[in-house]
């Protein structure tokens, strides 16, 4: 699929308030940095997480040519109670069937309205909206988002959903400028829009630290003491902090003058992680899965055993031997195949240098040598080795 419209250096934002102090703003910058240990995860497919550029924070996700996701964050003291229909959209929820003698006006500062301009401005490349917050929703408010999600079309809304939807539409539509070209338009958008609740916390400053910390730990496995943790999450809300302070960005600008600027890229955290970017950039390079932990798990036995300048190779060999697995595995008879990790572990169990492993892996390739298709050379089976290694280091065997 080619993605058409602008990208995301070629506007110039609404405002650009640039980095302030405040338990709402630290919210913000919390829920971003959030956002930015999606990167250590190997299943969403982000690229960069952009700080207040357009909205509060903004994933580039998928392959090349890449779209965004914009995401609104919105901190709220307990005492205010859940967003109001009203508060969210910026009119109030009609009950009565009878049209009114003209439409709403919107209120200024409405949490859509806004939100809605970046399917205007950056047409398909815009992938999504998200609103997050601390709070919940009025049940109103809740129940219509829940009725627009479960809908085909804005005519297959059940009666009340149906009033509120078409007054709504009818608003923003005569808006000048229109917050939506048509209510068909809009009920896509909104069908499309995510709401994520009860997200961090607002009035409890180290119980959002530690909830950052946790996640750490849970998507890189280093082996970390709480306080050690918590520092960690500092220095990535801090990482945030400054990306929103930068303010010298000249539109239009390319992507990766962007990314620079105002964005986090995975590189930016692993060097915080203390993990080693190139060793990962090998690692990825294969077809196995939790890079991020693979690799901390990698360097950890690296340390214990002495072979930390050899870190990039290994994770290089790793990488060579899951992308022969992925090829090779269903070609080769389950015993051999059984009898082939038992021979590495085996190399493990023994006195481990590095020495000791290549000369055994050349061994042992010869062993198999002519079984499979794609040759299995020495490498391999000194990616299977660490591969079995990574294994042994998983925080749930130790």
């Amino acid at each position: 699929m080619v993605s058409g419209g602008p990208r995301l250096g070629q506007i110039e934002p609404r405002e650009r308030v640039g980095a302030q102090t405040g338990r709402k703003y630290e919210y913000q910058y919390e829920r971003t940095a959030r956002a930015t240990l999606e990167l250590l995860a190997d299943g969403p497919k982000h690229i960069c997480v952009y700080c207040d550029w357009h909205d509060d924070y903004v994933i580039e996700i998928g392959d090349p040519p890449t779209r965004y996701e914009f995401h609104q964050v919105k901190g709220r003291k307990s005492s205010q109670g859940p967003w109001t229909f009203s508060e969210f959209f910026g009119v109030l929820k009609k009950k009565a069937k009878a049209p009114s003698k003209k439409p709403a006006a919107v209120k200024v500062g409405a949490i859509v309205p806004l939100m809605l301009l970046h399917h205007t401005n950056f047409n398909d490349n815009c992938a999504g909206l998200a609103f997050v917050t601390n709070a919940g929703l009025d049940p109103a408010l809740s129940g219509f988002l829940q009725t627009i999600s479960g809908a085909d079309n804005e005519t297959a809304l059940p009666e009340e959903a149906h009033i509120a939807f078409e007054h709504l539409a009818r608003a923003y539509t005569a808006a000048d400028p229109k917050i939506a070209p048509s209510a068909a338009n809009l009920f896509a958008w909104l069908r499309g829009l995510k709401v994520h609740t009860d997200q961090g916390q607002l009035e409890d400053a180290d119980a959002a630290l530690l909830e950052l910390a946790d996640v750490v730990v849970e998507f890189s496995e280093i082996e970390l003491l709480q306080r050690q943790a918590k520092q960690i999450a500092r220095e990535i809300v801090n990482q945030v902090r400054v990306k929103v302070g930068h303010s010298t960005t000249v539109v239009p600008t390319s992507d990766d003058q962007l990314r620079r600027d105002k964005g986090i890229v995975i590189t930016e955290l692993l060097g915080v992680l203390s993990l080693s970017a190139q060793a990962y950039e090998q690692l990825k390079a294969g077809e196995g899965r939790d890079t991020v932990k693979n690799l901390s798990r990698l360097q950890r036995f690296c340390l214990k055993h002495g072979m930390e300048d050899s870190l990039v190779h290994i994770c290089e060999f790793k990488a060579r031997w899951d992308i022969w697995r992925t090829i090779e595995r269903h070609f080769l008879k389950n015993a051999d195949y059984v009898l082939l990790e038992r021979k590495a572990h085996e190399v493990l169990k023994g006195g481990l240098t590095i020495e000791r492993i290549v000369a055994e892996a050349k061994d042992i390739a010869k062993q198999f040598a002519g079984l499979t298709v794609t040759p299995l050379t020495p490498e391999h089976i000194m990616g299977l080795i660490f591969s079995l290694a990574a294994q042994s280091e998983a925080r749930s065997d130790t």
